[in-house]
This record gives structure tokens, C-alpha cells and sequence, in this order.
């Protein structure tokens, strides 16, 4: 009697087929290469980006140089002589108001007056105030674009340079007032300005006044008001209390 020796049946595990041959694995070459297409065009994408924004930065770059960069800051704005000045706004000029300029305010004490007034517009042209008996005031100081008037060693009103002439003349600084009148303006400006808060007269050749929140603007003009060839003028611009009409120094 002959013994059967059994075999083991072949396994499936282990990557063996059913005939015992081992069975290799095999990623899909199709797959790969489509990952690899897509990592090539991500990599063209960022390079056209960035080759993108560098042109962009050349041209900036080359117009700027082209025309020397951010044009230049205005200097300061210079003195202001002859009634055709324009009306533009000027860099450095001083703002007036009616009760005073800059931190000197009508009614301060002389002293701290003068000092005040100087950190606006520099030394006096003396060195102290000169006497006078002039109907509202005691003593005057000029600067060389401006009259500063005192009663009682006290700051009471001041007086801009006109274009009709006397101190001042040759120096008209850029006085701007609150809302934005300027010696050298037209009368026409003036009301655009101040509307129904400006008026004015006939008294010395042509005067204007102005109502402000603070007092009242006054001033003389180039001409008469019904003149209309050439146009009337701000002359000059002036506040509180100046002397007697057409006396003050």
C-alpha cells in the first residue's frame, strides 16, 4: 500500500500568482506622467509671474528716471509786489485775523505783543515802539511789511503794507486772512470770499470792510469801487485800532 504525500496548496499571499510566480507590483505610467505635466506647468506659471512683475518694476523704474522723479517741493513763497499779483495760496505766508496775528491777540501787553509778533515776522525795524499821539493809539513799531499799533502799552492793531505805497511798498508779504484773502485780489474775489459779509465805501478813493467771527477786516482799495477798468484791489488789510484815518504812519 503506497502513502499519498500532500502538497500544500500554493498561497495567494505574498504577491505569488496561482502558479507559485511571485506577481509584481506596477504603478501607472500614464498617471505619472500627468503629474509630471502638471509640475512643469506650475513651475512655467510662476516663472511668466514673476518675469511679469519684474518687467512691470523696469518700467516704473525707467519712467521715473525718466523725468527725475517726484517733481520738486515749492519754495517758500516771496514777497508779493504789484497789484497783479495772483491769488494763489503761498507757502510760508502769514494768516491775520481781526483780532490779532499768529499768538499776538489785541489787548496783550506790549512786551509779550512785540515777542510774539517777532516769532511770525522777525525783527522790528526798531528797537522799541515809537511815541505817537494819534487819536486811538500811543506808540507804533514797524516791520518791513507792517505797522504794529499800541495804547496803553497794550497791542491794538496792525496795518499791512499797501500797494499805494509807504512802508511796506516794496515788500507786500503774503497776509493771507482767514478765509483766504490776499493783498493784490480782485474786489470781485473779496465778495466771492466774504459774500454779504463784505462791504464797502467810497471814503479815501475806495475802502472795504469785512465781518469775521473775530472782528472786522478793513483796508483801502487800488481804486475806486465803481472803477471797473482797472479792477479794484485789495490795497491792504488792516484791523483794531490804526490812528486816525488817513494819519497813521
Amino acid at each position: 500500500m503506497s502513502l499519498r504525500t500532500h502538497e500544500p496548496a500554493a498561497s495567494h499571499h505574498g504577491g505569488e500568482g496561482s502558479s507559485g510566480t511571485p506577481v509584481e507590483t506596477r504603478s501607472d505610467p500614464s498617471a505619472e506622467a500627468l503629474f509630471e505635466e502638471a509640475r512643469r506647468r506650475r513651475r512655467r506659471r510662476w516663472l511668466f509671474i514673476g518675469a511679469t512683475l519684474l518687467a512691470v518694476i523696469g518700467v516704473v523704474v525707467g519712467v521715473l528716471a525718466s523725468v527725475g522723479g517726484p517733481p520738486p517741493r515749492r519754495p517758500g513763497g516771496g514777497a508779493r509786489s504789484g497789484a497783479s499779483a495772483a491769488s494763489a495760496p503761498a507757502v510760508g505766508h502769514v494768516v491775520v485775523r481781526a483780532n490779532g496775528i499768529g499768538t499776538a491777540y489785541f489787548g496783550q501787553a506790549e512786551s509779550a505783543a512785540i515777542r510774539r509778533l517777532e516769532a511770525v515776522l522777525g525783527p522790528p525795524l526798531g528797537p522799541a515802539p515809537t511815541p505817537s499821539n494819534n487819536c486811538t493809539i500811543d506808540s507804533y513799531l514797524r516791520w518791513p511789511t507792517m505797522t504794529a499799533y499800541f495804547d496803553r502799552q497794550r497791542f491794538v492793531g496792525y496795518g499791512t503794507g499797501s500797494l499805494l505805497g509807504g512802508p511796506g511798498y516794496r515788500d507786500i508779504p503774503n497776509f493771507t486772512t482767514a478765509t483766504g484773502l490776499r493783498i493784490g485780489d480782485t474786489l470781485a474775489q473779496a465778495r466771492r470770499l466774504y459774500g454779504s459779509s463784505l462791504r464797502t465805501s467810497l471814503a479815501q478813493g475806495g475802502s472795504w470792510f469785512a465781518a469775521t467771527p473775530t472782528g472786522t477786516l478793513a483796508g483801502i482799495l487800488t481804486n475806486e469801487v465803481i472803477q471797473r477798468t482797472p479792477a479794484p484791489r485789495i490795497a491792504d488789510i488792516t484791523a483794531g485800532s490804526v490812528g486816525c484815518p488817513a494819519v497813521s504812519p
